[in-house]
């Protein structure tokens, strides 16, 4: 019995040392702009869905939107200010210390542009593009083998208005890499368009495609786009009218044709509606969608055939105001971001249905806009 129990003592302290191969890192983004607020980290247990604080690991004003290098453990963030258009944002590129969580910055660069309020990026050529909301331009800045930031590469000013309040000028609000790694799109809130623009890395250059834009009806908003794995379909959330907009992508054209548009508000729904994220599980078989409107968190079924979208499930965010969120690398989970509550809510993923189910796991952070996995060691 002894032994046993020393046995089990050798286990326990092993395990301390070494981490479970289900334990990853999140970082959250958020949009504290106060001294000894940035982006907080957190261990995650994909054994079990359990989240342990790290707490503050960048002091960085505003970085409302991070992602992860493809292969390095890399993060990107920006730094979303700007939003005036009086001055130029910037994306800070920062070293995971996969032991203990802590970033370290490698540098920063300009966004040339005002308020970068996302990313996206194109594997292939390990380049990075960056929406900037405040000017309404797309920028493309290099990524160095080290992670680190290289000079900008080319930048394009999208162009439009819109009726509503918010869409006096342009405002670039998503980007997105198409599967073939030849075109980056970009949701414009402020043009109600989806502009289509042609990169080359050989070149270094970026125009509009032959088809420059698809438009959305007026007062709509684009804000995020999600593309399906087998790169035919396109998934874009609109903001202002909290709708989820489907396409078929032609790739070899840069071609955008609606399939389907989709209100995922109820009926009844009285309140100021306000759709904010968008992500396709890596299957294909599922859209999930946030509703900042309504507090809640909703599943679509995707048609293999057309891509159209079927709702499947709607529940509470556990929450109010869901920001952002992200299935976890095993896809077994979904963290949310609470930005009104302070808090992320952990829920588990049902790989046959697609559907989410609450759990009593949660953590409280300032303003939470974003979540973003590196996977630990």
């Amino acid at each position: 019995m002894l032994r046993r129990f020393k046995v089990w003592l050798w286990v326990c302290s092993v395990l301390a040392v070494f981490p479970a191969r289900g334990d990853d890192w999140v970082y959250f983004g958020t949009r504290a702009n106060g001294a000894g607020q940035g982006i907080v980290a957190a261990r995650f247990d994909a054994t079990n869905g359990h989240l342990t604080s790290v707490g503050l690991v960048a002091e960085i004003t505003r970085p409302t939107w991070l992602i992860a290098h493809p292969s390095l453990p890399i993060l990107y963030s920006v730094s979303e200010v700007g939003n005036d258009g009086l001055s130029e944002a910037s994306v800070f590129s920062l070293a995971v210390d996969k032991t203990t969580g802590a970033l370290r910055v490698l540098n920063s660069m300009g966004s040339v542009g005002g308020g970068a309020t996302h990313l996206a990026i194109d594997p292939a050529s390990l380049t990075l593009f960056v929406a900037n909301y405040g000017t309404g331009q797309v920028s493309w800045l290099r990524m160095l083998a080290d992670g680190s930031l290289g000079m900008p590469l080319a930048v394009q000013s999208n162009y439009g208005t819109g009726p509503h309040r918010r869409q006096a000028a342009p405002h670039a609000h998503g980007v997105e890499v198409d599967p073939s790694h030849r075109f980056v799109l970009a949701a414009d809130l402020g043009a109600d368009r989806v502009f289509v623009y042609r990169f080359d890395p050989a070149t270094r250059q970026m125009a509009p495609a032959a088809f420059a834009f698809a438009s959305t009806p007026p007062g709509s908003g684009p804000r995020h786009l999600a593309f399906h794995p087998n790169g035919r379909f396109l998934s874009l959330v609109t903001e202002l009218t909290a709708e989820v907009v489907s396409y078929r992508w032609d790739a070899k054209r840069g071609r955008l044709q609606h399939v389907q548009s989709v209100s995922i508000d109820e009926p009844d729904f009285k309140g100021e509606k306000s759709a904010a994220h968008i992500q396709v599980s890596r299957d294909g078989r599922y859209v999930y969608v946030s509703n900042r409107g309504a507090d809640s968190m909703l599943v679509y079924a995707v048609n293999p055939q057309n891509g159209s979208l079927r709702e499947v499930q709607r529940i509470s965010s556990q929450g109010k105001t869901p920001w952002s969120f992200s299935l976890d690398p095993t896809e077994r989970w979904m963290l949310v971001a609470n930005h009104g509550s302070n808090s992320i809510a952990v829920f588990a993923v049902d790989p046959d249905s697609g559907k989410l189910d609450a759990t009593q796991e949660s953590l409280a952070i300032s303003q939470p806009s974003n979540v973003t996995f590196i996977r630990g060691e």
